[in-house]
């Protein structure tokens, strides 16, 4: 694909690398049903001002772009985002008022069809942050979020090994409380380390980052983009531990936690016991528009240093369980050690 296509008043050009992992989670789009209603109130509507469609033609323009500039891979999609845009455009400039515009822009993103990629208006916007917090997010022409989320870190004995129960790697201070459980564990006497991750949806990259350097040092990760050559990520802090470390997956621990379970498991440093993981780990990064609304990219995959992308395979375990069972074979394998 060219680096610079030109469709009608959008441009496509490259960017500079940045990823994000948000936690695996997404809002849902609009029913059919709602913007079957709001086309038919563009009858008894009429139009709208000349003014209102321009504004219209300059965020449809941004969010069309950012898919263009920032998807990881569009022609493993095998979508024609161009013809994508000219299908959306009239529609969109035609929109009887902002809900009906911010459905069509939701439908056009469903257009892609992976698990992250998604339009956010503006009030779904306003719901995230009442139920979560702010997320961080690139801003565009000049708008930035703050950084806050949710989650907290359990840990107990099971004899002498100790467990830690890691359900995101979203919440505020996860790394922290993560270390603090290792801490409490080693000083407690345990002699190996059991890291819990079922079901855990993933979150922000620098969490992975930093909770694995909790027990490992190193770079470990890398972003493939189409746009950039691939970005390595380090292990982050003080390793805090050396102990034997088991981790338990299933099919539900997605995104960043399938990077850090991957990671340890790849470097030797962890054995890994459960069912795969999700093969989910499309980079995402969020970018904030003037009108409060957020466009959500997969700008990139993550994959380990030297090796081949977790996407679409996921994570596999060298004892595979079912989950029920994954706690009970990691303390027996570690016992028998």
């Amino acid at each position: 694909m060219s680096s610079t296509v030109t469709r009608k008043s959008w441009t496509r050009s490259r960017g500079s690398a940045i990823s994000y992992l948000p936690d695996g989670g997404r809002p849902q789009p609009r029913s059919a049903w709602l913007r079957s209603l709001l086309a038919a109130c563009l009858l008894c509507l009429g139009s709208l001002p000349a003014a209102a469609q321009e504004g219209f033609a300059e965020r449809f323009d941004q969010a069309w772009r950012l898919v263009a500039e920032r998807y990881w891979n569009l022609e493993a999609r095998a979508l024609d985002w161009d013809a994508v845009g000219e299908r959306y455009r009239p529609q969109a400039l035609a929109a009887a008022d902002e809900a009906e515009f911010y459905a069509l822009l939701e439908e056009m993103y469903q257009e892609l069809g992976d698990d992250h990629s998604t339009f956010v208006p503006p009030v779904r916007v306003e719901e995230i942050r009442r139920a979560y917090g702010n997320l961080p997010c690139l801003a565009v022409l000049g708008q930035s979020g703050a950084d806050t989320s949710f989650g907290r870190i359990s840990f107990r004995r099971y004899g002498d090994v100790g467990y830690l129960r890691l359900p995101d790697l979203a919440s505020p201070g996860v790394a922290d409380d993560t270390r603090q459980a290792v801490r409490s564990l080693s000083d407690d006497g345990v002699s190996s380390l059991i890291l819990d991750l079922r079901g855990n949806p993933g979150g922000r990259l620098v969490s992975m980052m930093q909770v694995a350097g909790v027990f490992t040092r190193g770079f470990l990760w890398r972003v493939l983009t189409r746009w950039s050559l691939p970005l390595p990520y380090p292990a982050l802090g003080a390793v805090e531990t050396e102990l034997p470390l088991v981790v338990l997956t299933d099919g539900q621990v997605n995104s960043a936690a399938e990077g850090l379970a991957g990671a340890l498991q790849r470097q030797g440093r962890a054995l890994v016991v459960g069912q795969a993981t999700a093969g989910n780990v499309e980079a995402v990064l969020p970018f904030c528009l003037r009108d409060g609304s957020q466009a959500w990219i997969a700008t990139g995959v993550l994959a380990p240093i030297g090796g081949a992308t977790w996407e679409g395979q996921g994570v596999v375990p060298d004892l595979p369980s079912e989950p029920d069972q994954a706690l009970d074979v990691a303390l027996r394998h570690l016992r028998e050690r």
